[in-house]
């Protein structure tokens, strides 16, 4: 039963894909054992934490500080990372180095060549002595000795002369994060050059939404979908499930307990099937007839067992 624990993996997201389809058959609303499924979390967690690349504990605070040597940018992360938590990769400032394609010049040799006015143009600077008559000669520092320069800046360290190196590290993604949360990282903590501050930005989903806790999952179901079929096919956070379409005939929402992001106490909030019934604004004559003819028939059945009033209500297309 607890195969599972056994299991190696390559990457961060095999963990994530294998948790995904696993915990939909774990879930006591799908039959499963509530003990083996709390397992199966905590088991995820650990392995998550356990994984061969190194990661951080970061920290939520409520801004970022006035002065200080600290680095602030925004930080993207998918409605999946906020709601199930692990491991995320960034990329953060390292040291310094040389620009190898400009030799530290800070200017790009595919560029024109102009005269050094410093030098005139040879190259070397002529030092007078104010007691004799002696010469000293100085390689020019503005033109490193060339006699010319380079009119465009460098395009890979930007006129600088040198490049910063990054280098990637793994964070862990605090449970219950939220848009706009502020995380702290020391810079002792990843040996970065200066403390960083990053705002979350959460990323635009084609259908999630997370809001007070839970995941909304907007969704059209077209109307012959829940007349013709015993289950209509919905997104969760685990992938693609079947739910009875017997339950989009009531009203939106349908709630799935505990199917949502992972929150702050450990627990999870809910998923909310918000789902709008379609039907198409321009529908073909012969579609017409065809749906005239089912609503007839509906309707005797209706009228036999419900004892319906057609006068109450029209079925009947033109």
């Amino acid at each position: 039963m607890n195969n599972y624990k056994y299991k190696k993996f390559n990457s961060i997201e095999e963990i994530k894909k294998y948790f995904r389809r696993k915990i939909k058959s774990l879930h006591p609303d799908k039959g499963g054992d509530k003990e083996e499924f709390l397992n199966f979390i905590s088991w995820y967690y650990q392995t998550l934490q356990k994984f061969e690349d190194t990661s951080y504990k970061v920290h939520i605070v409520k801004n970022y500080p006035a002065k200080g040597n600290y680095i602030f940018s925004i930080l993207e992360f998918t409605v999946e990372e906020i709601a199930l938590g692990g491991k995320k990769k960034i990329k953060i400032p390292y040291k310094e180095e040389l620009c190898k394609f400009c030799k530290g010049t800070g200017k790009s040799e595919k560029s024109k060549k102009k005269k050094c006015n410093f030098c005139k143009g040879k190259g070397i600077i002529e030092l007078h002595k104010s007691f004799d008559k002696n010469q000293e000669f100085f390689k020019c520092p503005y033109c490193k000795g060339l006699g010319y320069l380079f009119t465009n800046e460098c395009e890979f360290c930007g006129g600088k002369g040198r490049i910063r190196k990054e280098k990637e590290v793994f964070i862990e993604i605090p449970k219950g994060l939220k848009e706009g949360d502020i995380l702290y990282i020391p810079d002792k903590l990843i040996g970065s050059i200066c403390d960083l501050y990053y705002e979350v930005n959460i990323l635009p989903h084609p259908y999630f939404l997370l809001r007070n806790g839970n995941l909304i999952y907007k969704c059209k179901i077209p109307f012959w979908e829940v007349i013709l079929n015993k289950e209509i096919i919905i997104m969760t956070l685990e992938g693609k499930e079947k739910l009875p379409s017997k339950l989009f005939t009531k009203d939106p929402p349908i709630v799935l307990k505990e199917r949502g992001p992972f929150l702050k106490n450990g627990k999870r909030g809910d998923l909310l099937i918000d789902f709008q019934i379609y039907v198409p604004g321009n529908i073909p004559q012969e579609a017409k007839r065809i749906i005239s003819k089912a609503v007839e028939i509906l309707q005797k059945i209706m009228e036999e067992k419900n004892g319906f009033n057609k006068e109450g209500r029209n079925f009947t297309y033109k």
